[in-house]
């Protein structure tokens, strides 16, 4: 026949239980709040500038300002922020740079057509240098440059990606054809997509290179002084990958279980966000987001109602993650159970039945009765949990 315990003896035995836990968890240093960032696939991407030396870039774009010098300021600070990672790989080829804007000196320009910087890596300082030396010279064989460039590129993959960008601020004047020069690129072997920036170019000149882009899906942008000449290249480079502006944001799934947060960031400029609108978007039946580069607040409610919230730095082309964890919470009784974290805000308000749970970050979280009422199973715990695991609570009651 079992043997009946006063209440207040196992009372009392629970109780020497939950210190004995409190001591163990105690002896584990407390793990903080972790993100983690992992470092995207990066493809191969080539790309070519193919930049205009023509005699009409000595105009001007505004007093004292050439075409030239504008030219050389904006492709300056493009050079500057070029990454070097691996497998980013930008070159320079000039075109119009022999000869001279004369009819006498037509036949040379309309055969200039130069590569001066080879797409290995990023040679900044090579870069530079051939920028630094950039004139205006001679006429516009742009047909003759995009068919030369060709040979520049290897064969196209699902991991190599070719593309150029033709800087100009004329039509072609030396009887080549753009539009059938950009067909045979994107259907040659190195399938290279042609972008056109048409710099200090009227709305109808600008019209006439649509052609040309239309032939492999590029873009067609248009410049009228240095700053917006580096924006349209910075656009082409996010175009193609060679800067990254975006990034991914995932919050740990644990047996198909994450919070489903809002993510939100500050009104703040930046490259990927020029007009300084603030963003705001939320995991739904994915626990990945692509988001742009920046500082986020990603914020969820707990089943009390209550908010919990992270800040987390994504970084362009990685992933940052919030990791997280599973608690399970015991039989009860049908008592009213707190459950919160150190900073004392409340996850959850409710009896425990067996099999609820509720995620939380990784961290120490108190379970504590509410209300004191007949034989409590629990009357206080602490229990800590570790990231991408399940935390089940067990209390057992030895007669």
């Amino acid at each position: 026949m079992a043997r009946s315990i006063p209440v207040e003896h196992r009372t009392h035995r629970v109780l020497a239980y939950m210190i004995i836990l409190a001591m163990i968890g105690a002896l584990v240093a407390a793990i903080p709040i972790k993100v983690s960032a992992q470092q995207g696939v990066q493809n191969e991407v080539n790309l070519q500038i193919i930049l205009d030396s023509s005699g009409s870039m000595a105009e001007e774009v505004s007093p004292g300002v050439t075409r030239v010098d504008a030219a050389r300021g904006a492709l300056h600070e493009i050079i500057d922020i070029l990454p070097t990672d691996p497998g980013i790989n930008v070159g320079l080829r000039k075109y119009g740079h022999l000869g001279n804007n004369t009819q006498a000196g037509r036949p040379t320009s309309c055969q200039s057509s130069e590569l001066v910087v080879p797409m290995d890596g990023v040679d900044k300082p090579a870069l530079t240098e051939q920028v630094d030396a950039f004139e205006a010279v001679g006429w516009t064989p742009i047909a003759l440059s995009l068919n030369r460039s060709a040979a520049d590129f290897p064969a196209a993959s699902d991991n190599v990606k070719n593309a150029v960008v033709l800087v100009t601020d004329g039509l072609e004047t030396c009887g080549g054809n753009p539009c059938t020069a950009s067909r045979g690129l994107i259907n040659g072997p190195g399938a290279v997509v042609t972008h056109v920036i048409g710099f200090a170019l009227r709305e109808d000149e600008r019209a006439l290179l649509q052609c040309i882009v239309d032939e492999s899906g590029g873009l067609l942008l248009g410049a009228d002084n240095a700053e917006e000449l580096r924006d349209a290249i910075f656009t082409v480079l996010e175009e193609v990958e060679v800067v990254v502006t975006t990034g991914e944001l995932e919050i740990e799934s644990i047996g198909g279980l994450y919070p489903r947060a809002t993510v939100t960031s500050a009104a703040e400029a930046t490259d990927s966000n020029p007009n300084a609108q603030p963003f705001e978007t939320a995991f739904g039946d994915t626990n990945i987001l692509s988001v742009p580069a920046g500082s986020y607040v990603v914020a969820w409610s707990n089943p009390t109602g209550s908010i919990t919230q992270v800040t987390v730095l994504v970084e362009s082309n990685q992933k940052t993650v919030i990791r997280g964890s599973i608690l399970r919470f015991p039989q009860g009784n049908g008592e009213v159970y707190v459950l919160k974290d150190q900073s004392g805000t409340e996850i959850w308000r409710a009896p425990v039945e067996f099999g609820d749970h509720v995620w939380v970050l990784p961290g120490v979280y108190r379970l504590q009765l509410a209300e004191v009422v007949g034989n409590a199973a629990i009357l206080s715990l602490d229990v800590q949990t570790l990231p991408g695991s399940v935390t089940q609570i067990d209390v057992s009651v030895t007669p």
